[in-house]
């Protein structure tokens, strides 16, 4: 077996600080059992999604819970009706989620409407009042067979600390498009760094379940050079405790 370096061992030993543990999600059913009076035989499934799906979520992560829906729903209309639905529990509409607070963990419902015969979804987004297709599924399967859930997990440590903007599917693919597996960490960390600090804002980065989906236009040009800005700056750290 190989030796780690001392820089291996400290980046494997703050990424388990923060890791969450792989367990069964008891929110699953409970959250079944609310939905259920409001949309009926809508709804198809609650499946866990996000980061905890994908095995690239933290400690504290928030709860994403994917809601699939009947073809015949409007979903234009979805967010309003979990909002009125899930009243009692402090609901956030969000772009295509609604955020609630429930038997107190953060938990985003993502509500899609399935496509006949297909495992796609469609969903809505509010910010821009339009529909983006994409498979939940397919992108949880793409993140998972990366290889790279510990240098993601080490980029989200990092991303905390430096109190950024970075949404964590974006930041998976950015991850993803940077490295090669099987390499040691603190390499790869910091070539990872190098692709922030260099490439990341002006590369495309797109849906791994539809191309025409660009992920990375979900920052601006400024959230993405203060992105490259902090990559920079961690680079020149004469410390590993300096980066993270």
């Amino acid at each position: 077996m190989k030796q780690m370096s001392p820089s291996d061992l400290y980046l494997h030993a703050t990424i388990n600080r923060y890791r969450l543990a792989p367990a069964p999600c008891p929110l699953v059913p409970r959250l079944r059992g609310l939905l259920e009076p409001c949309l009926g035989r809508d709804l198809e499934s609650v499946t866990l999604s996000g980061s905890r799906a994908r095995g690239t979520a933290l400690r504290d992560s928030d709860v994403d819970l994917f809601l699939s829906l009947a073809p015949s729903v409007s979903l234009k209309s979805i967010h309003a009706e979990l909002v009125q639905r899930c009243r009692d529990y402090l609901p956030q509409p969000r772009n295509v989620s609604v955020r609630i607070t429930f038997e107190g963990s953060i938990i985003d419902l993502v509500p899609g409407r399935r496509r006949p015969d297909s495992t796609a979804h469609t969903l809505w987004q509010l910010r821009y009042d339009t529909w983006l297709q994409t498979d939940i599924a397919e992108q949880t399967r793409y993140i998972r067979s990366s290889g790279l859930s510990d240098e993601i997990l080490a980029l989200k440590i990092w991303r905390r600390r430096h109190a950024l903007r970075f949404p964590s599917f974006l930041l998976e693919l950015a991850a993803i498009r940077a490295l090669a597996p099987g390499h040691d960490i603190s390499k790869n960390f910091l070539s990872l760094l190098e692709f922030l600090a260099a490439d990341f804002p002006s590369v495309r980065l797109l849906d791994p379940a539809n191309s025409n989906n660009v992920v990375s236009d979900s920052l601006t040009l400024d959230e993405k050079l203060r992105i490259a800005t902090a990559a920079a700056m961690s680079l020149r750290s004469p410390s590993w405790s300096g980066i993270f």
